[in-house]
């Protein structure tokens, strides 16, 4: 095309070539953290890497949208660890294992309180805890608040406690 010209420099085209496919691309350019992640709903669709998913783990989260809703979940949204109970603790998704196997010792007539942060949760969003059996927990009582029903839940030693996040309900027990 003799005599066609876009009045931009070579440099420029380049950048925006590069620029469109950066923004056009699945994947956003770059790390986060839980807490650096960009606007879900200026990203509907789109993964990013996030460097500290459930407090350590290095993997994928997507912008997704339900009911006008937007929010980031991961792509592999199980992770195990283990958790000393030594204080009171907040469950939020994205930053907590969403399967815990609690160890520790609670001292007698002492409660520990595991509270279920709305913050970051996503529908479908779960925590799986095991209160694992040992001598010193039997003393005390763990419960667990802020579930929809409004009244703790205890888990006795050596039980198990499963809650899921619903849009309308919040957290919800289900085992």
């Amino acid at each position: 095309m003799s005599g066609y010209s876009t009045g931009l420099t070579v440099s420029q085209v380049s950048q925006a070539a590069a620029a469109a496919v950066a923004s056009s691309s699945a994947i956003l350019d770059g790390s986060f953290t839980v807490d650096t992640l960009p606007d879900p709903a200026a990203n509907l669709d789109r993964y990013a890497r996030v460097t500290d998913l459930f407090g350590v783990k290095r993997d994928l989260v997507l912008a997704s949208i339900v009911n006008g809703v937007a929010f980031w979940q991961p792509v592999r949204p199980v992770y195990a660890a283990k958790q000393t109970i030594t204080a009171d603790m907040t469950l939020t998704a994205l930053k907590t294992p969403s399967v815990l196997l609690l160890d520790g010792t609670i001292a007698l007539g002492a409660t520990r309180k595991l509270t279920l942060s709305p913050t970051l949760a996503f529908p479908g969003a779960s925590f799986r805890l095991k209160h694992r059996t040992s001598l010193g927990s039997i003393l005390g009582t763990l419960q667990v608040l802020n579930i929809n029903l409004g009244t703790p839940i205890s888990i006795l030693t050596g039980g198990t406690f499963e809650a899921v996040y619903d849009m309308t309900d919040g957290w919800v027990q289900v085992t």
